[in-house]
Order: C-alpha cells, then structure tokens, then sequence
C-alpha cells in the first residue's frame, strides 16, 4: 500500500495547524471582542466551504429531528459557530499576547447552588459535558469560583503533543490526559480528584470504535464510552449534567440536578444519553453535529445496525454485543 494518502494527510494537518495557531495568535492580541467575532466567522466559513460535503448530514440532521432541509442547513450553520467558535477561543488561550481570565469571564453560569450543596457534603461530581459550546472556558470558570475543576481530554491529532494541555492549564482548570497506553493511570487522576472533592468535566456524546456499549444517539447505533461511568458506579459520585443554553453576547451554561442513574450501568448509561437527547432537542443549533463521532455512522433499520457501532464493517462488530438499542 502506497504511503502517499497518510503522507498527504499528515502535511494538510501540519499546513492547517500551523494557519490555525498564526489566526489565534492574531485574534488574542486584539482582545477577547476579536477573539470571540473571529471565532464566529471561523465557524461561518467552515459551514460555507464545507456545503457541498455536507449533503449527507443535512439529510441526517432533518432525518433526526423531523424537520426539513432548510432548518436543518441553519441548525448545521449554528452548530458550526457555536462550536468551531469554541475550539478557536480555547486555541487562543496559548497564544502569546492571550488574556485568558478575560476570556474566562465571558462565561455565566446558572444554578451553582446544585455544586455548593455538594461542596458542603464534601462529595466530588462528573460533571456530564456535551460538545455544545466552549467546554473549557466553562471548567476555568468553576476554577475562578474556587471549584476544583478538572476537564479530561484526549490528545487531537490535529495539533501537535501539549498543545491542548497548555489551553486549558491556562484556564485556571486541571487537565487529565486520557493515556490511551496506560488507561489505568488517567483513572487513578479521576479517582484522586473525586475523592478529594474535585469536579471532573467530560464529554460523553461521542463515539468509540471499540469501547463502550451500543446504543441508539440521536437515531444512530454507535459504541458509547462507558469508563467514566464506571467510576461514578465505583464511587458513588453524583453525575451532573452542566449544559449550554446560549452562545452569544456571552457563553451561558446551568447545571442540572444530579441524574437518577439507576441500579446498574446499563440504567446509568441510559439516563446519560436520554440526559444528552433531550438538550440536543431543545437546542439543536448549540450542538457540534459534524463532529466526526457522530456524522461517520449512519442511520440503519436493519439487522446490520450493530455494525455501525464499530464503524459501519460487521466484520469489526465486537462479537457477544447485547443488540443496539
């Protein structure tokens, strides 16, 4: 097999990184209005050059919420903003010239009487985030409110080793690395910073091609992580939903009561995700519906569903797989 195609795609992320890093540092030297109005027509082009591709998730996106194409191209377009705009900001707060705590401050959030109460037991939480909005930001704003705030994260291909690490260190908030070699050892930080009465922030409407259990998201069989799951069922941590209610002037975010999680994982697993449905629902336009985790699996009605949780090949289904549901 030739090398040219992951040649090639190893230079375009190289070339996009490289123009990516040169805007941020442009827009955090021009303050947070810059940062914030760049981000927003980052978003707006990426909507505009991707239209043609986007065929196929338009007819997604109104197959999923029952409404026709043109609502579904402007939910698509709000989707873009909200969160091309949000991975912008969070790029800037490494850059050189960048005033973090400013951009912080664009954040409000709603209910934190549902973290006091939990801060007088002296109970940690997982706190259930969505790709809906500016994530870290959010975390650096529990951590200016004096909220032990730690996000977990994976390294992006898309940008060299650390440099999401410095973005959201930079926020005031913990990074937690996931070690994809070591798992054991990303676990341990999370079992550290709950008993010691932390907040872990983590994103769980994404997909994995080989963990997790299926299940239907949005219409869609795909296997959805169960690992931080396991660790609110080994410690008993509550899990709080903290979601995204608007975007502009200013990032506004509320926290949700604990959820009733049931008496097992599968039970916990179906209240997260009904948990998630919902608020996609309610506000489509805040959600990242081209986020590859979601837009690369298909709707299926047949008997082939479960492959789709694995990538779509039934020769990778994980074999003994309860049906997806």
């Amino acid at each position: 097999m030739s090398s040219s195609g992951p040649t090639l795609r190893r230079l375009r992320r190289g070339i996009g990184q490289r123009l990516s890093l040169a805007l941020a540092g442009w827009a955090a030297r021009g303050g947070v209005a810059r940062v914030r109005r760049t981000g927003q027509a980052v978003g707006t082009a990426h909507w505009l050059l991707a239209w043609p591709a986007w065929s196929r998730l338009r007819a997604d996106v109104a197959r999923a919420l029952d409404v026709d194409r043109r609502q579904a191209s402007r939910i698509l377009l709000g989707g873009a903003r909200t969160n091309d705009g949000a991975i912008f900001e969070a790029l800037t707060l490494g850059r050189p010239g960048a005033d973090p705590a400013a951009l912080v401050d664009t954040v409000d959030l709603r209910n934190t009487e549902v973290l006091d109460r939990l801060a007088e037991q002296g109970r940690g939480a997982i706190l259930l985030g969505m790709h809906m909005g500016n994530g870290i930001l959010l975390a650096g704003r529990l951590a200016a409110q004096g909220r032990p705030a730690h996000i977990v994260f994976r390294e992006p291909r898309r940008l060299a080793p650390g440099v999401l690490h410095a973005c959201i260190a930079a926020t005031g908030a913990e990074p937690i690395p996931l070690d994809r070699d070591n798992p054991t050892r990303s676990f341990r930080q999370m079992l550290r910073a709950l008993n010691g009465g932390g907040l872990i922030y983590v994103l769980m409407d994404q997909a994995s091609k080989q963990e997790g259990r299926p299940r239907r998201f949005l219409g869609k069989c795909q296997r959805t992580p169960t690992g931080v799951l396991k660790l609110a069922e080994r410690t008993g941590a509550p899990i709080v939903p903290i979601d995204a209610v608007e975007r502009w002037p200013r990032w506004v975010f509320e926290v949700g009561e604990p959820l009733d999680t049931g008496p097992d994982l599968d039970a916990m697993l179906d209240a997260v995700i009904d948990h998630m449905e919902r608020r996609v629902r309610a506000r489509p336009a805040l959600w990242s519906w081209h986020q590859r985790r979601w837009k690369r699996y298909h709707f299926d009605d047949g008997p082939s569903a479960d492959a789709a949780a694995s990538g779509g090949r039934p020769e990778d289904a994980p074999q003994g797989d309860p049906p997806c549901r």
